[in-house]
C-alpha cells in the first residue's frame, strides 16, 4: 500500500556498494515520471553518475567549487584527504542521480518547475524503497553554483534540484519524529 511506503521511508544516509541494475534504475526513473507538471513538456532531467571514472569527476567538481568558495587552492594533501572523505558518499553507492529542472527565469513557472521536479525525486524515494533501493535527496551548496553545473557539461537553462545516492537497504534507521498535526494545520478562520 502506498500508505504504508510512505511511512516506511527512510533517508539512507550510509551507502554500500552492493550492485543495482541499471534495468532498476530505469524502471524507476519511467515510473516516477508519472508526478504531476504544469508545463507542456516534464521539465525535469536525470543525470547519472555509475562508473568511478564519473563519480571521480565529480568529486574533482565538488574540491574545484570549495577552492573557489574558499578563495584557496588546495594543497595535494589536502585533495587526497577531501576524496578520501568523499568517497563514501560519492564512490561507494552504485549510483547517483543529478536531478535538474528546467528554469526559464519566470517566477510561476520556474516555481511550478522546482515543484514538480520535487515531486518527481520524491516519487523515486518511494518507488525505490518498494523495490529495496535506499537513497538520500542531498541538496550541498554546490548545487546552486552555476559554475559547477556548467563544469559538469549541465545547460545553463538547468538547475540542479539535488543529486540522489542510491544504495541497497542494508541499514534501516529509525524514524524521526514528526511534529503533532495540530502544531502545523490550522483552520483559516481562526488566524
Amino acid at each position: 500500500m502506498i500508505k504504508d511506503t510512505i511511512i516506511e521511508r527512510r533517508s539512507i544516509k550510509k551507502a554500500n556498494d552492493a550492485p543495482i541494475s541499471r534495468e532498476t534504475i530505469n524502471t524507476l526513473l519511467e515510473q516516477a515520471a508519472f508526478a504531476p507538471f504544469h508545463s507542456k513538456v516534464e521539465p525535469w532531467n536525470v543525470y547519472v553518475l555509475h562508473t568511478l571514472e564519473e563519480k571521480e569527476r565529480y568529486i574533482e567538481k565538488i574540491i574545484a567549487f570549495n577552492e573557489r568558495e574558499q578563495g584557496v587552492a588546495f594543497s595535494e594533501a589536502e585533495i587526497v584527504e577531501l576524496k578520501a572523505g568523499y568517497a563514501k558518499k560519492i564512490i561507494t553507492p552504485p549510483y547517483l542521480l543529478i536531478v535538474t529542472t528546467n528554469i526559464i527565469g519566470h517566477g510561476k513557472k520556474d516555481f511550478e518547475s522546482i515543484g514538480a521536479t520535487s515531486a518527481f525525486i520524491q516519487n523515486i524515494q518511494l518507488l525505490g524503497w518498494e523495490a529495496g533501493v535506499g537513497m538520500i535527496w542531498r541538496t550541498n551548496r554546490f548545487i546552486f553554483d552555476d559554475k559547477f553545473a556548467t563544469d559538469l557539461g549541465i545547460p545553463n537553462e538547468q538547475k540542479i534540484i539535488g543529486t540522489l545516492h542510491l544504495t541497497t537497504l542494508a541499514e534501516i534507521p529509525e524514524a524521526k519524529p514528526r511534529r503533532p498535526l495540530n502544531d502545523w494545520v490550522k483552520d483559516l478562520s481562526d488566524l
